[in-house]
């Protein structure tokens, strides 16, 4: 049945305690996220019931609410229904009541899922230009790939434009002083007659390392926000206009260039490394444990936390691994959901697996953990176990991607191959991590169907 979703965006509003209890709402792939000023006035039994939503999350620092991969319209819905600035403006976001893990959460949350889609899109983009130059279809030099090349880079080179627009509305700080702010960062890439390094008081700054670079590009914005309220404070209306932005930038460039920019360089090289050395330990123990979890920060929402790691390794490293382990998480539980297919014992169970394994197959796994193999605990552990496999072998064989995944599925298979990686690798480690569980599904349901069966009905007189 097709869902109306002007008629649930009013049942959720509704139920969460009105328009006036929301502080700020957001979305990302499959979830709305709520900051609420009042927790105890929302009535989540209904809110779980309505068509349409699939699951409740409530943590201490968001209230989310799971609907799939049509969260966007439900969104649209809900904003359109409401002055939109007055539900997406992070500004009356209430953060002090927040932990600093939770804060950390909401921040890097707010900052990266509003163009979750577009990084999806381009990591498919970014795959096919590997197919193309690997399999030789067509030469480096043709027009065809130039475009191809050029579609799926210019995001990732430019990462800390998108990062200002997200950053400054987290921040309260004006979006267009920090694209400013941010050109200037990835600017040297675009000019060869500047310099790599210039040197300053003896100290050698590095001017060519802000492409594609996370860390700095919040940090840049994070600090351009005390600086532009402190100088609408001091300059007077008359002048702000103009003096607002300018003696913004030069102040804030200056620090980010000299400082700000280094030392968050440096936090990422050390965030990077230290995760290498954690790897290094054992790759094949840390594919298996990683894997194995990696549904887990899924469930409880907090997968952002863990995510962005893979663009700080990609920026220092040049690859990443940790997306080659999520690959096997996802594929553990599409083989587990796919499983629950053959073993359904009704239309409607065999229908919202034939759904979750859709949305599943394509990266998106909340459908199937919170409609079918969270509900029967072991689909879920089977699908634990395949990840693990999956986990195990690409850390065995030192899997890597060259390029962020934000949403992991088949289409993007091709940028796993490498220098030092080979797609056939993920190919054999998503290949385990999906059958094992899939085969365990269906073993295991019919083993329940036979029990059932031999089970009399009625206890005999």
């Amino acid at each position: 049945m097709a869902i109306n979703f002007q008629v649930l965006a009013s049942d959720i509003i509704k139920h969460i305690g009105g328009y006036s209890n929301i502080e700020h709402v957001t979305h990302c792939a499959t979830r709305l996220r709520f900051t609420l000023k009042n927790l105890t006035v929302v009535d989540e039994l209904i809110l779980s019931e309505l068509s349409g939503v699939i699951k409740i999350v409530n943590t201490s620092s968001q209230f989310q609410i799971v609907i799939g991969p049509q969260v966007e319209k439900v969104f649209t819905a809900i904003i359109a229904q409401q002055n939109p600035a007055a539900l997406t403006d992070p500004s009356s976001s209430s953060t002090e009541k927040m932990s600093l893990f939770n804060r950390f959460l909401s921040n890097i949350s707010a900052i990266f899922t509003p163009y979750i889609g577009v990084l999806a899109g381009v990591g498919v983009v970014k795959g096919i230009v590997v197919l193309l130059q690997t399999m030789h279809w067509v030469a480096t030099d043709t027009y065809i790939f130039t475009v191809f090349n050029m579609l799926a880079s210019g995001v990732f080179t430019f990462l800390p434009l998108f990062i200002a627009i997200t950053a400054a509305e987290k921040f309260k700080t004006n979006r267009y002083i920090a694209l400013a702010l941010t050109a200037a960062m990835v600017f040297p890439l675009t000019d060869p007659s500047m310099p790599n390094t210039m040197s300053l008081f003896g100290l050698t700054l590095s001017l060519k390392i802000y492409g594609g670079a996370v860390i700095p590009a919040i940090f840049a914005v994070l600090f351009l926000s005390y600086v532009e309220r402190y100088l609408k404070k001091v300059i007077p209306e008359v002048a702000a206009l103009v003096f607002v932005p300018c003696l913004s930038l030069i102040i804030t460039g200056f620090m980010v260039f000299t400082f700000i920019g280094p030392v968050a360089d440096y936090i990422g090289i050390g965030i990077a490394n230290a995760y290498i050395w954690l790897y290094e330990l054992s790759p094949v123990l840390s594919g298996a444990l990683l894997a194995g979890i990696g549904q887990l920060f899924v469930v409880f929402g907090v997968h952002w936390g863990i995510i962005p790691l893979a663009l700080v390794n990609i920026q220092v490293h040049g690859y990443d691994t940790i997306m080659a382990m999520f690959m096997s998480a996802v594929m553990g539980q599409f083989g587990a959901v796919f499983g629950a297919i053959f073993i359904a014992r009704n239309a409607k169970d065999k229908q919202i697996a034939i759904s979750a394994s859709i949305s599943a197959f394509f990266g998106i796994t909340e459908p199937a953990l919170y409609g079918v193999t969270l509900k029967y605990r072991m689909l879920f552990i089977f699908g634990c176990i395949g990840a693990s496999l999956g986990g195990a072998i690409t850390g065995l064989l030192r899997v890597k991607t060259y390029s962020f995944l934000p949403v992991l599925n088949v289409f993007e298979l091709g940028l796993f191959s490498g220098p030092e990686s080979k797609m056939i690798f993920e190919v054999i480690a998503i290949a385990v991590a999906f059958s094992v569980p899939a085969i365990l599904t269906v073993v295991y349901g019919k083993t329940l169907m036979k029990r059932t069966l031999a089970t009399p009905l009625t206890q005999p007189k």
